[in-house]
């Protein structure tokens, strides 16, 4: 789907009409935003409150559809984009996007927060509350508020189903419309003019109704988010300073648009009115927490070109006072340092974080992987055993040390860490995986297969699920109670495959 977004991006006779449509198609892969043309002054006569839809029960699509839908995308999305297997970063992202969610009077819906190493600054919603935010845009956000407020845009979508409601209405329209954009859709990749010239075609007739539907959908996404983003805790103006950016970004660089406007267009009248939305909340000056700084630093060391790159970055900072946060930026040198392979000039970066602030788990983290580096396993898995203790149940931490110790061999320690891990962060692929390689190493193929089969599961991939099950139960040295559970599972997952 990215792919073909970047395709049709690229035709300099694809009008803005056909790029409005192809948004419309999107909730079957992504939910993403068409402009709306109410001023602020309609807009701040709305009321003060809108519905919340979020528990409406659609005749098309259900939430359990959603759920199972946004799967499937994300598992195709998986073999195009450069999704972070970078559990620090995305515990992050969960985190903040989690105060969000946390602000709704009900929280039925399930949420995913994922990044995509990609520099363009986007964002989008899947199906089933699976939220996307390229790194681009993590880094390109001046403030933690801002990220939020993209955040909060994307959850409010998810929360007012508008998913559900668009397909709803587009069938109220006319069911065909639907059909003959997704086989336009499908056409473009194959062959990009025939693609779009059967979308311009489908479009006659029911385009302009889908259009407003849409607009209106973007109308809630703004108002309720903002509404969310001030109930969380955060700078309700960081939502339309984000897009204030984004707006002047295509001023300055004519016809170069950002391509999170090009997913979510803006107008004039739409920065308006969440300028005015945000301004009904008393004003709040809000500090940027220091794992947004953090987070802004990792990233950057992984999208740099080289380590050498990302080295040479954070020095100049240190040595100009150019940066907005101090221990941001050593924690940023000493890790391009370890991607380097120096870990002796990684030391001195590291011993001033542990100084400033010896309780924090990153740094004490970075110190075990310093350790690591310098070819002293046993010393690390010490000090990350000794963090635990600290920060129990620290999900990076933890994955951390079971990784170490599936390398030093100490499979059983690895494989009782997880599973106790697994009793406060269900559902966690990586989980799975480091569990399988766990059950590998320690000749437990029946438990490994198993393993294999949930990590798969939980990707959306139902048939090589049940292929890995099917293989555990031919096994010889397979139990009753084993077999019982596999069973279960194929149950389970027969249906959705």
């Amino acid at each position: 789907m990215f792919s073909l977004i970047k395709t049709l991006k690229n035709i300099t006779v694809l009008s803005d009409l056909l790029f409005k449509t192809l948004r419309l198609v999107t909730p079957i892969m992504i939910l993403s935003s068409t402009c709306y043309s109410a001023s602020a002054q309609s807009f701040a006569q709305a009321d003060s409150s809108l519905p919340d839809l979020g528990n409406a029960a659609s005749p098309i699509l259900s939430p359990l559809d959603e759920l199972e839908l946004g799967r499937s995308v994300l598992g195709e999305l998986k073999a195009s984009l450069r999704i972070s297997n970078d559990s620090i970063i995305n515990d992050y992202l969960e985190s903040v996007g989690f105060k969000i969610v946390a602000t709704f009077s009900h929280s039925s819906n399930k949420f995913n927060f994922f990044t995509v190493i990609d520099p363009r600054i986007n964002a989008f919603a899947l199906p089933g509350g699976f939220i996307g935010v390229n790194s681009g845009l993590i880094l390109n956000s001046e403030s933690e508020s801002e990220l939020a407020g993209v955040l909060a845009h994307e959850v409010a979508h998810v929360k007012q189903r508008h998913i559900a409601r668009m397909y709803e209405h587009m069938g109220r329209v006319k069911i065909s419309t639907i059909a003959g954009l997704l086989a336009s859709i499908v056409l473009a990749t194959q062959n990009t003019q025939a693609g779009t010239g059967a979308m311009a075609a489908t479009l006659a007739g029911g385009q302009q109704a889908m259009i407003n539907f849409t607009r209106e959908h973007e109308r809630e996404a703004d108002f309720i988010g903002i509404q969310a983003l001030a109930k969380a805790g955060f700078d309700p103006m960081g939502m339309p300073s984000f897009f204030q950016r984004m707006y002047q970004d295509t001023r300055f660089y004519g016809r170069w648009i950002p391509e999170y406007l090009l997913t979510h267009p803006l107008s004039s009248e739409r920065l308006m009115a969440s300028k005015s939305r945000a301004q009904d909340y008393p004003y709040k000056q809000v500090a940027d927490s220091l794992q947004f700084h953090l987070i802004k630093a990792r990233l950057h060391v992984a999208t740099a070109k080289t380590p050498q790159e990302a080295t040479q970055y954070f020095k100049q900072a240190l040595e100009n006072g150019t940066y907005r946060n101090r221990l941001g930026t050593l924690y940023g040198l000493a890790l391009a340092y370890l991607q380097e392979g120096k870990p002796g000039l990684a030391k001195p970066p590291i011993d001033e974080l542990l100084s400033l602030a010896p309780n924090e788990p990153l740094f004490l983290l970075v110190n075990a992987q310093l350790a690591m580096n310098q070819q002293q396993p046993n010393t690390a898995i010490q000090l990350i055993r000794k963090a635990l203790q600290t920060h129990p149940n620290h999900y990076a931490l933890t994955t951390n040390l079971s990784s170490w110790l599936i390398l030093q061999k100490e499979n059983n320690e690895a494989i009782r860490t997880i599973k106790k891990q697994m009793h406060y962060t269900p559902d966690k692929i990586e989980l799975y995986s480091l569990l399988t390689n766990a059950y590998v190493q320690a000749n437990q193929t029946v438990q490994a297969h198993i393993a294999q089969a949930q990590a798969l599961k939980l990707q959306g991939d139902y048939r090589s699920a049940i292929r890995q099950l099917t293989m555990a139960k031919k096994l010889n040295n397979i139990s009753d109670r084993e077999a019982r559970q596999i069973d279960a599972q194929i149950s389970e997952i027969q249906p959705k495959a």
